[in-house]
């Protein structure tokens, strides 16, 4: 079976345009003429010259003359050392593609994101190790008889430069220009290649801890063994993104192409700066996300240059997916502790929501789009604020975490069974005690053993002699009794609270966690005792009793 690179084919031919990125020359009237000793200036008048600069340090003069042949006979005087043309020079600048722009890359970059530390396998026709414009941490061939994992068809390291172009003063930048990028090649001179090629580099990926594998390849019929190494990849923990394929005016395919399709694997469609699914790009129910993919600059190669410094213009859903998996890389480097399931759920709520309200057929969940501001520890946490540190702090002593989603949800409530859990973790109670008091809890359940570790040690009741209630919602103060009798606090009744009665159960225990300093109020003097504790509440009371 032969896998095809994603370009987008037109007419038969890639929709490949070289740029100008050489600095052009113009003639101009003005030549430097260097003499031997010190500046001759009657030869200068004898040859009509006008002197505009005077460079005393190399003997010479900046000036204008008639006419050429002037030139040449000045040039046979003995004094003068030589006479140049002047030349046309530019400042070497570094273009930020629309792309780049389009998906805020630049906003990321500007906050610090440029994925450092994350390592992308560009799984393709190989890169231009040799191009100034891209730095290349290693790689691999797996075509057979062919050691070199560099490039002479300029797919992957177009692919690459969209990814990783480095941030410097020429060509074009990167969305995550400080990842390490390995080129893995798959793809031959002609970009083809096999399957088992393609299955062989996704491997080397998985042996070598990559984060992250761009796969901007194709083909229309699923393998077993490609969806099994694909789907051994994303359990190791790896994002796997690939080019939903350039074949929309085939009206047989009513869904991405493969990989892209597999579900282990992101799907990325191609749009125009006008935000329209480009028309070449393959869509359907498995696609996940959009990027730009039409007139996109990036690096290239051309075999018959010598500087390397190619750069070449080109679209397809193949440029679409490093625009993606430049963005994990931000993400990745902003929540290092995100699986690859919350990395993708975070990116896909971060897309700007095209088409049809929400995820559609189209355009996925949207267009991607780079972080937007700088990152607390989940993505849903405001920075500096005042749950910040006390979260980090139960998170960094394995006491809590976040939701499947990559979220952390401070504000919402916590249950009684998730409140002993976490209690459990933070003073190291028997997390298999078998013992079990409360018919309402499993004994399958992940609460069980720190509930019945909890009631033989007397630090909390059920709400009836046979239940627990471990999904009901915990309140302020039934947190307060319990962390009193864990603590053994004392209290002298003198806590402000307007909203805690004398006669309630939990009325010494809410001026105990108060007065010394494991609970705090409300700046209304209130205490709510009967409110379900949030997340971030009981990080902070977590916080403030594990001092």
């Amino acid at each position: 079976m032969y896998i095809l690179a994603a370009f987008a084919i037109a007419l038969g031919s890639f929709n490949l345009h070289q740029t100008e990125v050489s600095a052009s020359e113009s003639e101009t009237d003005k030549v430097i003429i260097s003499f031997k000793d010190e500046i001759d200036f009657e030869v200068l008048e004898e040859m009509g010259a006008v002197v505009q600069e005077e460079l005393n340090s190399i003997h010479a003069v900046v000036a204008t003359v008639p006419d050429q042949p002037s030139v040449q006979a000045a040039a046979a005087d003995s004094s003068i050392e030589y006479i140049e043309e002047d030349q046309t020079v530019k400042a070497a600048v570094q273009v930020q593609t629309w792309g780049y722009k389009h998906i805020k890359a630049n906003t990321a970059t500007k906050l610090g994101y440029t994925g450092k530390g994350v390592k992308i396998a560009v799984v393709d026709s190989g890169i231009n190790k040799n191009h100034p414009d891209l730095k290349i941490a290693g790689g691999v061939s797996k075509i057979a008889d062919l050691n070199t994992f560099s490039d002479k068809f300029g797919h992957g390291t177009h692919v690459a430069g969209i990814i990783g172009a480095q941030n410097n003063s020429i060509g074009t930048v990167g969305v995550a220009p400080d990842a390490s990028i390995y080129s893995v090649r798959v793809l031959s001179d002609f970009g083809m290649g096999d399957v088992s090629d393609v299955i062989a580099g996704i491997q080397w990926a998985i042996d070598q801890k990559m984060d992250i594998i761009n796969l901007s390849l194709t083909t229309e019929t699923n393998s077993q063994a490609l969806q099994e190494v694909v789907k051994k990849a994303y359990d190791k923990g790896i994002v796997i993104i690939a080019a939903s394929g350039n074949d929309r005016a085939n009206t047989k395919i009513k869904d991405v192409l493969f990989p892209a399709r597999l579900s282990s694997v992101i799907a990325v469609g191609s749009v125009s700066p006008l935000n329209k699914l480009s028309y070449f790009s393959n869509y359907g129910p498995n696609q996940e996300l959009v990027a730009p993919g039409e007139n996109i600059k990036s690096t290239f190669v051309d075999l018959k240059t010598s500087t390397q410094d190619d750069y070449f213009v080109s679209e397809g859903t193949s440029m679409a997916a490093p625009f993606v998996a430049g963005t994990f890389a931000q993400y990745k480097e902003a929540y290092p502790h995100l699986s690859n399931g919350q990395l993708r759920a975070t990116v896909n709520r971060a897309a700007v929501d095209l088409g049809a309200k929400g995820r559609d057929n189209l355009y996925g969940h949207g267009l991607v789009q780079s972080l937007s501001s700088k990152a607390a520890l989940f993505p849903d946490l405001k920075l500096n604020y005042w749950y910040t540190p006390a979260i980090q702090k139960v998170f960094d002593l394995k006491i809590t975490n976040g939701f499947p989603d990559g979220t952390f949800r401070p504000n919402s409530s916590i249950t009684r069974g998730e409140a002993v859990t976490m209690l459990g973790r933070a003073l190291n109670w028997n997390k298999n005690n078998t013992n079990h008091k409360f018919t309402d809890v499993p004994k399958t359940s992940y609460a069980a053993g720190y509930i019945n570790s909890a009631y033989e040690l007397g630090y909390i009741s059920g709400t009836s002699a046979t239940k627990f209630s471990p999904d009901t919602p915990i309140k302020r103060g039934d947190m307060a009794v319990i962390m009193q009798r864990i603590y053994k606090l004392k209290s002298t009744q003198q806590a402000p609270f307007t909203d805690v009665s004398a006669s309630a159960y939990y009325y010494d225990a809410v001026q105990a966690v108060f007065e010394n300093k494991i609970v705090t109020g409300y700046d209304d003097n209130t205490f709510r005792p009967e409110n379900p504790i949030t997340r971030a509440e009981n990080a902070q009371i977590l916080s403030n009793a594990l001092k």
